[in-house]
């Protein structure tokens, strides 16, 4: 979660009416996407909701599509994909509409996200792709990596993982080399789960705990929990079943608390 202080100045933005429209809606943004997506997405849906009203009423088109966007996030975090896809479509089309390229590829990239939860491999791939186009284009290397990672996820669950750990490294390296967090956690959660696959629990352990760790340090609740039970499944591989036990509930709790389904 952001720090108190800097949600604080946030607010202060918000509340100030004599900010421009483009300050005030940047920060409600930021108070839903940096301050409680990952921790409490029922407030970041709310905060959106905020954003979205107010974009709408002074005809900002980039907010509305931005909040669409969080709000989509805040059901694909709870494992509802349906409403995830319908505000991912919406924001889509804004975005489309206005001309902005990057937030173009963001979306790409999370609708390409739900087709692989669905199975639709090739499909995902596709929508990578034209992230990783994008991304390339306007030189944007978070986006990069971000498509790396993601082309890793659909080889590694059609079980080509040496294709799936050369696009893991290449995002894992872009990700250090420009001090992202988010995605250095999120890789390196990734790259865990082939060596755990792969039997080589010594790796698995190292790069899930490297994930943990950024996970607790930012506030990613959702990641936590999702970093709790990779630690459990691999200590349940290795016959330690009290320390399984600790660390799959340690997931359990938290999943309950952020209503992760």
């Amino acid at each position: 979660m952001a720090s108190a202080v800097n949600l604080d100045s946030l607010w202060g933005v918000w509340n100030d009416k004599s900010q421009p429209d483009t300050n005030r809606l940047k920060a409600m943004s930021n108070i839903a996407w940096d301050g409680y997506l990952f921790s409490q997405p029922d407030s970041a849906f709310y905060f959106a909701q905020i954003e979205y009203d107010f974009a709408e009423a002074v005809g900002n088109k980039a907010g509305m599509a931005s909040s669409l966007n969080i709000q989509g996030v805040t059901f694909y975090l709870k494992g509802n994909y349906e409403q995830a896809l319908e505000h991912y479509d919406k924001s889509l089309k804004i975005k489309e509409e206005i001309g902005n390229k990057k937030g173009m590829a963001d979306l790409y990239n999370n609708i390409g996200a739900i087709c692989v939860q669905q199975g639709k491999y090739n499909l995902g791939l596709e929508y990578f792709d034209k992230n990783l186009k994008i991304s390339v284009e306007t030189g944007d290397k978070k986006g990069v990596a971000r498509a790396y990672n993601n082309i890793g996820n659909v080889y590694s669950d059609q079980d080509n993982e040496e294709l799936a750990l050369e696009y893991f490294n290449k995002c894992l390296k872009i990700s250090e080399e420009i001090g992202d967090k988010n995605i250095t956690a999120v890789v390196s959660n990734n790259i865990g789960i082939i060596y755990e696959e792969q039997g080589i629990y010594e790796f698995a352990l190292k790069y899930h705990s490297k994930s943990l760790k950024i996970r607790q340090e930012t506030g990613n609740k959702n990641g936590e929990a999702t970093s709790y039970h990779n630690l459990g499944l691999i200590y349940s591989n290795q016959g330690n079943y009290e320390k399984a036990l600790e660390y799959s509930y340690k997931s359990l709790n938290i999943s309950e608390e952020i209503d992760d389904k």
